[in-house]
């Protein structure tokens, strides 16, 4: 979780102007602004939906070995896959669809920044390669999270075409 949470504050460090953020970010009297708050909130959900996501991905594989291999085993495989992964899409062609990043970005990025910012600024405002990176580790980890270690070029077909549809409002 605390990988996730310093890269959450980057980004709205990124994301917010350097107003935004001493508005928004700054604790006044010693107290936390409401979009602080909530930008919090939105980082500890997209802690535990990792968690989660993880856990069950990791069980998944070890029901599927049988109980064999040990999930620590299995935890260090998934890192590498993702790892793997991850480095591969970066350099893919699959972030100059812009459609597909705005779709991406807007899962990935909190909804407390998207709503205050927008997600047309926030495409502007952070520099290419945090916006690859962030793309790349978002859809390696959902895909592998969601398919398995097993996942086939099928398998990430079907993945990416539910990325096609935006987020409903």
């Amino acid at each position: 979780g605390g990988v996730t949470s310093s890269s959450l504050e980057v980004l709205a460090g990124l994301g917010l102007s350097d107003q935004e953020y001493m508005d928004l970010m700054i604790f006044k009297d010693g107290k936390p602004s409401e979009f602080y708050k909530s930008y919090v909130k939105n980082i500890q959900a997209k802690i535990t939906e990792n968690a989660s996501l993880e856990f069950g991905c990791i069980q998944k594989e070890h029901d599927r070995q049988g109980g064999v291999k040990p999930r620590t085993l299995i935890s260090d495989e998934l890192s590498s896959t993702l790892n793997d992964l991850q480095a591969e899409l970066e350099s893919s062609d699959l972030f100059e669809d812009v459609s597909s990043r705005r779709n991406v970005l807007s899962r990935a990025i909190p909804d407390t920044l998207v709503k205050q910012v927008g997600l047309d600024t926030l495409m502007t405002r952070l520099p290419e390669p945090y916006q690859r990176a962030l793309f790349s580790s978002w859809v390696a980890a959902h895909y592998i999270y969601e398919y398995g270690t097993q996942a086939t070029p099928v398998d990430f077909y079907h993945f990416i075409r539910k990325l096609e549809k935006p987020l409903s409002a």
